[in-house]
């Protein structure tokens, strides 16, 4: 059985092209408390208006990135996620920089997830999102 950190090498060594465009790595992973944690480095080129705003489908991106992320690595590589919906809420505007997503597990059935995310820069509360996940077994492992 894989401790959490050869999980998250795990994660950071089969990461989809995706998560290279959003600028994202796993950087924490708490089985026991079933969180994930990812950084996001917002550039520029995510920005809209004078006023340089991350766009809001780099922010869902990131939210549901991190969501995928926590399902893959606690039930060991054996699912993918697939989301059936996601709802994200935008509270304040993130800018270019380090935005924080955490990530956790709300229930997990037999083939449906239900998972919630905060996405954070600084102090700042910047997005939350809820997902309802269909759990997909995987034919390619590790992911």
């Amino acid at each position: 059985m894989l401790d959490d950190q050869k999980k998250i090498k795990l994660l950071e060594a089969n990461k989809p092209p995706c998560l290279d465009t959003l600028r994202g790595r796993a950087t924490q992973l708490n089985s026991e408390k079933q969180t994930a944690i990812m950084e996001f480095d917002a550039v520029p080129e995510f920005c809209h208006s004078e006023a340089q705003i991350v766009q809001g489908g780099f922010i869902t991106g990131m939210l549901d990135t991190c969501m995928a992320h926590l399902l893959i690595a606690l039930l060991d590589f054996k699912f993918n996620p697939v989301s059936l919906d996601i709802n994200v809420s935008f509270l304040a505007p993130a800018h270019p920089g380090t935005l924080v997503a955490e990530a956790r597990i709300l229930r997990i059935g037999k083939s449906i997830a239900y998972l919630t995310s905060t996405l954070t820069q600084g102090n700042h509360l910047v997005a939350t999102a809820t997902s309802t996940i269909k759990l997909i077994p995987s034919a390619k492992k590790p992911l």
